[in-house]
C-alpha cells in the first residue's frame, strides 16, 4: 500500500497554497475514486456523506473509509469544520478493508461504541497525525511524513477490521440470546425503523419475508401491515428501492459489470434485474449506462 496523496481543509485554518495536495473544495468533496481508496477524517464539525446509495448524517470525530470505485458525496452541515484525508494506492497488499467492512465501520460511526478499547486507539492515532499533517514539518518532510502516515494507517485499517469482527460477533451473540429470552416488544414504530436500518445495511443479502420477521420477531402479515403504516410501502418495495439505487450507482460511476452489479445488490438474477430495470427506467441497463455516459461527456 502507498499514500497517493494526503491533505486537509478547515474553515479556521486554511490550506496554503503551495501545499502538495488538492486546494478547498468544500461544494464538491466527493466523486468517484478508480484507482485509489481514501480515509477521510472529521474531526469537527457535522457532515452529510452519501454513500452509494445510504445516507448518513454523521458528527466528528468520525473517521471514514471509502473504497475506490464507489460514489460518495460529502456535503458540510455545520459553519465550522475540519476535515483530512489520504488517498491509498492498494493494488498488490490487499490492505484496505473490503467494502462490506467499509459499509458496517461507516454506518458504526453514526453510534460508535467507545466501549470498544480500539476506538480510542484509532481516534488517537489519527488525531495525532492530524496535527501533524497541518504543521510545516509535514510540507518540508513529505517523503517522512509518508513513511509516518502509511505506518500509522496500516494500523488504523487493522485494528477497524478487528472492531467490525467484533461488532458482528456482539450482533449475532445478541440475536441468538434474544430467540432463547424474549424482552418485552419495542413499539411498532421503532421496530420498523430498526428492520429499515438493518435492510439498508443488508440490501444484498438474500433476504426473505421469514428473514425479516425473524430479524424483529413479528408475525409476517403483522410485520407487512405495520411497514406499510409506517413507511407507505410494503417491506420488499421498500428492499427492492434500495437495491435499484445501488445498482443505479453502480451504473452510474463504476465499470462493474451487469453481472457483478446484480451480484452486490442482491438480484435473484441478470434476466430478473433487467427486466425490472427496464420497466423502472424504460430501456436496458446497458443503454441506460450509454446514454448515461453520453450526457456526462457532453457536459
Amino acid at each position: 500500500m502507498q499514500i497517493r496523496n494526503f491533505g486537509y481543509g478547515s474553515t479556521s485554518q486554511p490550506m496554503k497554497e503551495d501545499y502538495r495536495s488538492t486546494p478547498p473544495f468544500a461544494d464538491r468533496l466527493g466523486g468517484i475514486h478508480p484507482n485509489h481508496h481514501e480515509v477521510l477524517y472529521i474531526s469537527e464539525g457535522k457532515v452529510q456523506l452519501n454513500f452509494i446509495s445510504q445516507i448518513y448524517v454523521i458528527e466528528g470525530p468520525a473517521l471514514i473509509l471509502i473504497p475506490l470505485n464507489t460514489y460518495h458525496k460529502l456535503v458540510l452541515i455545520s459553519k465550522n469544520y475540519s476535515y483530512f484525508y489520504w488517498e491509498l494506492e492498494d493494488k498488490d497488499s490487499n490492505l484496505f478493508p473490503e467494502f462490506e467492512i467499509c459499509t458496517i465501520w461507516n454506518h458504526l460511526q453514526l453510534h460508535m461504541n467507545e466501549s470498544f478499547t480500539e476506538q480510542s486507539m484509532i481516534t488517537r492515532r489519527i488525531d495525532y497525525l492530524s496535527q501533524i499533517l497541518k504543521s510545516d514539518w509535514a510540507t518540508e518532510q513529505q517523503s517522512l511524513f509518508h513513511q509516518m502516515s502509511l505506518s500509522d494507517i496500516t494500523t488504523i485499517l487493522a485494528l477497524i477490521r478487528h472492531v467490525v469482527q467484533t461488532y458482528e460477533t456482539q450482533e449475532n451473540k445478541n440475536k441468538n440470546k434474544t430467540l432463547i429470552h424474549r424482552e418485552a416488544p419495542a413499539p411498532a414504530k421503532d421496530t420498523i425503523e430498526m428492520l429499515v436500518r438493518w435492510m439498508e445495511a443488508s440490501y444484498w443479502e438474500k433476504i426473505t419475508l421469514q428473514t425479516l420477521s425473524d430479524f424483529v420477531h413479528l408475525n409476517p402479515s403483522y410485520l407487512i401491515r405495520m411497514f406499510k403504516k409506517y413507511k407507505g410501502i410494503t417491506p420488499f418495495q421498500y428492499l427492492n428501492d434500495l437495491r435499484m439505487k445501488a445498482a443505479t450507482g453502480y451504473l452510474s460511476n463504476s465499470s462493474m459489470g451487469v453481472q457483478e452489479i446484480v451480484d452486490k445488490t442482491g438480484y435473484q438474477s441478470i434476466h430478473y434485474f433487467s427486466r425490472v430495470f427496464k420497466q423502472k427506467h424504460g430501456k436496458s441497463p446497458i443503454q441506460w449506462r450509454m446514454d448515461r455516459l453520453g450526457k456526462t461527456s457532453e457536459q
